[in-house]
Protein backbone atom coordinates (compact mmCIF):
# COMPACT_ATOMS: atom_id res chain seq x y z
CA UNK A 1 0.00 0.00 0.00
CA UNK A 2 1.19 3.62 -0.93
CA UNK A 3 1.89 5.33 2.18
CA UNK A 4 2.47 9.04 0.85
CA UNK A 5 0.07 11.71 2.61
CA UNK A 6 -2.84 11.51 -0.72
CA UNK A 7 -2.95 7.86 -0.59
CA UNK A 8 -3.27 6.86 3.08
CA UNK A 9 -5.83 9.79 2.99
CA UNK A 10 -7.70 8.34 -0.14
CA UNK A 11 -7.56 5.24 2.00
CA UNK A 12 -9.14 6.50 4.92
CA UNK A 13 -12.15 8.36 3.12
CA UNK A 14 -12.82 4.63 0.84
CA UNK A 15 -12.78 2.75 4.32
CA UNK A 16 -14.67 5.02 5.91
CA UNK A 17 -17.30 5.21 2.89
CA UNK A 18 -17.78 1.57 3.19
CA UNK A 19 -18.43 1.61 6.90
CA UNK A 20 -20.97 4.05 6.25
CA UNK A 21 -22.43 2.19 3.39
CA UNK A 22 -22.99 -0.80 5.92
CA UNK A 23 -24.11 1.09 8.94
CA UNK A 24 -26.94 2.42 6.14
CA UNK A 25 -28.35 -0.85 6.22
CA UNK A 26 -30.86 -1.27 8.27
CA UNK A 27 -31.05 -5.27 8.28
CA UNK A 28 -27.55 -5.13 9.79
CA UNK A 29 -27.54 -6.58 13.50
CA UNK A 30 -24.40 -5.15 14.15
CA UNK A 31 -25.01 -1.64 13.42
CA UNK A 32 -24.00 -0.20 17.45
CA UNK A 33 -20.87 -1.17 16.82
CA UNK A 34 -20.42 0.09 13.19
CA UNK A 35 -21.83 3.24 14.28
CA UNK A 36 -18.90 3.02 17.42
CA UNK A 37 -16.32 2.30 14.57
CA UNK A 38 -17.46 4.51 12.12
CA UNK A 39 -17.20 7.21 15.22
CA UNK A 40 -13.42 6.06 15.47
CA UNK A 41 -12.36 6.34 12.23
CA UNK A 42 -13.77 9.88 11.01
CA UNK A 43 -12.60 11.00 14.79
CA UNK A 44 -9.12 9.95 13.79
CA UNK A 45 -9.02 10.63 10.68
CA UNK A 46 -10.01 14.15 11.42
CA UNK A 47 -7.82 14.45 13.98
CA UNK A 48 -4.56 13.84 11.81
CA UNK A 49 -5.83 15.79 9.13
CA UNK A 50 -6.10 18.82 11.65
CA UNK A 51 -2.49 17.96 12.75
CA UNK A 52 -0.76 17.76 9.45
CA UNK A 53 -2.08 18.71 6.20
CA UNK A 54 -4.14 21.63 7.83
CA UNK A 55 -0.69 23.81 9.00
CA UNK A 56 1.02 22.30 5.33
CA UNK A 57 -1.51 23.85 4.04
CA UNK A 58 -2.13 27.34 5.76
CA UNK A 59 1.75 27.59 6.23
CA UNK A 60 3.15 26.26 2.72
CA UNK A 61 1.06 26.44 0.01
CA UNK A 62 -0.18 29.81 -1.97
CA UNK A 63 -4.10 30.91 -1.09
CA UNK A 64 -3.48 27.94 1.54
CA UNK A 65 -5.14 29.54 4.30
CA UNK A 66 -8.28 29.58 2.38
CA UNK A 67 -8.26 26.21 1.59
CA UNK A 68 -7.37 25.56 5.80
CA UNK A 69 -10.26 27.44 6.54
CA UNK A 70 -12.55 25.82 3.98
CA UNK A 71 -11.68 22.35 5.36
CA UNK A 72 -11.70 23.68 9.15
CA UNK A 73 -15.23 24.52 8.02
CA UNK A 74 -15.93 21.53 6.66
CA UNK A 75 -14.74 19.66 10.18
CA UNK A 76 -16.95 22.32 11.95
CA UNK A 77 -20.11 20.45 10.35
CA UNK A 78 -18.86 16.68 11.19
CA UNK A 79 -18.02 17.36 15.17
CA UNK A 80 -21.66 17.75 15.83
CA UNK A 81 -23.15 14.72 13.71
CA UNK A 82 -20.33 12.41 15.35
CA UNK A 83 -22.08 13.54 18.84
CA UNK A 84 -25.50 12.53 17.55
CA UNK A 85 -24.12 9.31 16.23
CA UNK A 86 -21.96 8.51 19.70
CA UNK A 87 -25.76 9.23 21.74
CA UNK A 88 -28.12 7.44 19.20
CA UNK A 89 -28.75 4.00 19.26
CA UNK A 90 -30.22 1.64 16.23
CA UNK A 91 -33.67 1.35 18.17
CA UNK A 92 -33.92 4.87 17.86
CA UNK A 93 -36.37 5.79 15.64
CA UNK A 94 -34.00 8.85 14.08
CA UNK A 95 -31.09 6.51 14.15
CA UNK A 96 -31.27 6.43 10.27
CA UNK A 97 -31.39 9.82 9.96
CA UNK A 98 -27.94 10.49 12.30
CA UNK A 99 -26.17 8.16 9.59
CA UNK A 100 -27.50 9.83 6.86
CA UNK A 101 -26.26 12.98 8.76
CA UNK A 102 -23.13 11.99 9.44
CA UNK A 103 -22.90 10.00 5.34
CA UNK A 104 -23.64 13.64 4.30
CA UNK A 105 -21.29 15.59 5.91
CA UNK A 106 -18.60 13.00 5.16
CA UNK A 107 -19.51 12.97 1.55
CA UNK A 108 -19.31 17.02 1.45
CA UNK A 109 -15.64 16.30 3.29
CA UNK A 110 -13.94 14.24 0.48
CA UNK A 111 -14.01 15.92 -3.02
CA UNK A 112 -12.30 19.49 -1.56
CA UNK A 113 -9.33 16.93 0.21
CA UNK A 114 -8.99 14.81 -3.23
CA UNK A 115 -9.65 17.12 -5.50
CA UNK A 116 -8.28 20.88 -4.31
CA UNK A 117 -6.09 20.59 -1.01
CA UNK A 118 -3.82 17.37 -1.85
CA UNK A 119 -2.90 18.61 -5.27
CA UNK A 120 -2.23 21.80 -4.29
CA UNK A 121 0.75 20.66 -1.31
CA UNK A 122 1.85 18.24 -3.40
CA UNK A 123 2.35 20.56 -6.12
CA UNK A 124 4.46 22.77 -3.48
CA UNK A 125 6.42 20.48 -1.72
CA UNK A 126 6.53 17.21 -4.53
CA UNK A 127 6.12 13.60 -3.86
CA UNK A 128 9.62 12.69 -1.12
CA UNK A 129 7.99 15.16 0.67
CA UNK A 130 4.35 13.78 1.00
CA UNK A 131 5.81 10.17 1.64
CA UNK A 132 7.63 12.32 5.09
CA UNK A 133 4.23 13.46 5.55
CA UNK A 134 2.43 10.40 4.97
CA UNK A 135 4.53 8.98 7.60
CA UNK A 136 3.85 11.21 10.15
CA UNK A 137 0.23 11.27 9.46
CA UNK A 138 0.05 7.67 9.78
CA UNK A 139 1.74 7.51 13.17
CA UNK A 140 -0.42 10.62 14.63
CA UNK A 141 -3.36 8.74 14.03
CA UNK A 142 -1.72 5.22 14.99
CA UNK A 143 -1.59 7.54 18.76
CA UNK A 144 -4.79 9.48 19.32
CA UNK A 145 -7.31 8.07 21.85
CA UNK A 146 -10.52 6.59 20.76
CA UNK A 147 -13.63 7.61 19.87
CA UNK A 148 -14.45 11.79 19.92
CA UNK A 149 -11.74 12.17 22.40
CA UNK A 150 -9.52 12.34 19.31
CA UNK A 151 -11.06 15.41 18.58
CA UNK A 152 -10.37 19.23 19.09
CA UNK A 153 -13.00 20.56 21.70
CA UNK A 154 -15.86 21.46 20.65
CA UNK A 155 -15.16 25.15 20.86
CA UNK A 156 -15.52 27.28 17.86
CA UNK A 157 -12.59 26.56 15.29
CA UNK A 158 -9.89 28.89 14.49
CA UNK A 159 -10.05 30.81 11.34
CA UNK A 160 -6.83 31.03 10.14
CA UNK A 161 -4.93 34.63 8.34
CA UNK A 162 -2.72 35.25 6.45
CA UNK A 163 0.77 35.68 8.49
Amino acid sequence: MPTDLASLIAHDHQVIAKLLDALGDSERADRFTLAHRVIDEIAAHTAAELQILHPALRDIVPGGVALANQGQTNYDTLRPVLVALEQAHPDDAAFDDVVRGVALAFVGHVPPVEGEFLPALEAVIGAGAMQEMGAIYASVKDNLPGGLDALPGDNPSPTFRPG
